[in-house]
């Protein structure tokens, strides 16, 4: 537990609000290339990031874009960190090979929205993920996913401009294409600010 102390204050020194240190044993071989943790971070993005776009103004900063590109430099920097300490780390897999959404569930940090997001609890889905594989000997977790707590609420899909979201509950077989119809998404992020979770953390 020691290690797991000493590694989540370095990363949260370096940027990150939450750290989670998961098992990944049981997930295929070829994807783990030999790796039992995903050390997973992630940085909520700001209140007056999420209000402005609920206030329909346009925000002065990308900050979705520049809060995921501090995080994948984050990923890079621990990995790199973990190497010189004598472990295999990898920041980066091909696209799509272990999403961090994945990593998330197995963490229990939250549940998968009618939106595609991860919701979380505390921040809703205003959170941007990063994750870093490696040998290094942290105590793991590895829960079963939170089932999803959308319920009858419909919020994002009746914001999405351009309906992207077809209003669907996830479970452990839905495939992404089963929630959204990704071609029509256009990045606006209203159904992430206007997920009740999310607004609740705005406030």
């Amino acid at each position: 537990m020691e290690l797991n102390r000493i590694w989540e204050q370095r990363i949260k020194d370096s940027g990150a609000d939450f750290v989670y240190f998961v098992d990944i044993t049981t997930l295929p071989a070829d994807i783990i290339e030999d790796c039992t943790c995903a050390v997973l971070f992630g940085k909520a993005l700001s209140k007056e990031y999420i209000s402005a776009i609920r206030n329909g103004q346009t925000p002065k900063t990308k900050e979705v874009i520049n809060v995921e590109r501090r995080m994948d430099t984050l990923a890079e920097k621990v990995a790199k960190m973990l190497e010189a300490e004598g472990y295999k780390s990898i920041s980066k897999l091909k696209t799509g090979r272990l999403p961090h959404k994945t990593v998330a569930l197995r963490a229990r940090l939250g549940f998968i929205g009618k939106n595609n997001l991860l919701v979380t609890e505390r921040y809703g889905c205003a959170v941007m993920l990063g994750k870093v594989l490696t040998t290094a000997p942290f105590e793991t977790i590895s829960e079963a996913p939170k089932e999803p707590q959308c319920g009858d609420c419909s919020i994002c899909v009746d914001v999405c401009p351009t309906k992207a979201l077809h209003g669907t509950t996830w479970s452990i077989s839905t495939t992404r294409d089963e929630i959204m119809t990704r071609k029509l998404c256009t990045l606006c992020v209203k159904c992430m600010a206007w997920c009740p979770y999310t607004a609740g953390y705005a406030k």
